[in-house]
């Protein structure tokens, strides 16, 4: 399972922590933590995610994502 959050560090709280500890109940997991303060940086990344993930999309689609202005 991959779940993506996008919310404010005081939005953390244990019961984010314990949510998160009954999705994966028992799993090992990977918590990566990144700032939003440049949303084009973090929307480019969000989009080669889900291109990585889609396989419905095409090389094209990903080129036009990666080369942008």
């Amino acid at each position: 399972m991959h779940v993506n959050y996008k919310l404010n560090t005081n939005d953390l709280d244990a019961d984010f922590l314990e949510s998160v500890k009954l999705m994966f109940k028992d799993k090992d997991i990977i918590i990566s933590i990144a700032d939003t303060e440049n949303d084009e940086d973090f929307a480019l990344g969000k989009a080669i995610e889900e291109g990585f993930l889609s396989e419905s999309a095409s090389r094209e689609e990903l080129a036009k994502v990666l080369y942008a202005d």
